[in-house]
């Protein structure tokens, strides 16, 4: 179900809720008036408040919902713009390091290993000088949204690492699968037509990654992703490094 059915759902409920309590209340106070005898008709008095009532209790229980409903929606809004970069819709840095956690938690408990990758677009700079900052903006979208079809669906998480750099966590993978999940990204990105203004832009990315273990510290997997990053931008671009041992010891 989606957040915004849950949220009708919810309203809805909330509505039922109000109108009952009204009706309740109101069939209670006649109730007690009604035993008591103390009118000439109590059964027409009876009748009369119970539609007095539901005159009340409806359009109350109907804004009191409507305003669940807001309330919810923007409650949702704050935690959305909480947890997301602002210009391409993935997740902030905060947020990746909580869903990078939690993929440690999870492997605690099942086992097997992940990958962060960090990735960097290619001379990016050139691009903002030539063409403005909205076509960097442009393409900054678009390759958000190439990066996030090629990653599986809920399992893999994609960040904004900052400026052109992004970060993604592979879940559940070896370092060879890893490997072709970057290469598979990196051609993909090469390829990519990017239309702004009638012209059709292209970029190139450099990629670096290291494996994610339980008893990692994820503070040093991100820098040893970087020092990879490092070396794929300074030789030649456009490629991936694994930041294994062999990079550790030249470092």
């Amino acid at each position: 179900m989606s957040a915004f059915a849950r949220d009708i759902k919810d309203s809805l409920t909330f509505f039922v809720f109000v109108a009952t309590t009204a009706l309740c209340l109101s069939f209670s106070f006649s109730l007690i008036v009604y035993r008591l005898g103390v009118l000439e008709d109590p059964q027409r008095f009876l009748v009369a408040n119970l539609i007095v009532a539901a005159c009340v209790a409806i359009p109350t229980a109907t804004i009191a919902s409507q305003h669940e409903f807001q309330l919810k929606r923007y409650q949702r809004q704050l935690e959305s713009l909480a947890s997301t970069d602002p210009l391409t819709g993935l997740l902030n840095r905060r947020f990746f390091r909580i869903s990078a956690e939690d993929e440690m938690h999870r492997q605690r408990r099942a086992g097997g290993m992940a990958a962060i990758v960090l990735f960097d677009l290619d001379q990016f700079k050139l691009i903002n000088d030539r063409h403005g900052h909205q076509a960097g903006d442009a393409i900054l979208k678009r390759i958000a949204e190439i990066a996030y079809s090629e990653l599986r669906g809920p399992f893999d998480k994609l960040g904004r690492w900052g400026g052109e750099e992004f970060v993604v966590l592979l879940s559940n993978v070896n370092r060879d699968q890893a490997w072709l999940v970057c290469d598979r990204l990196r051609e993909r990105l090469e390829h990519a037509q990017i239309e702004h203004n009638g012209q059709i832009l292209t970029v190139t990315a450099s990629f670096g990654y290291e494996m994610l273990t339980s008893d990692a510290s994820l503070d040093r997997v991100l820098e040893s992703a970087d020092r990879a990053l490092y070396v794929s931008k300074t030789t030649g671009r456009n490629s991936v490094t694994y930041a294994g041992p062999r990079l550790a010891a030249t470092a």
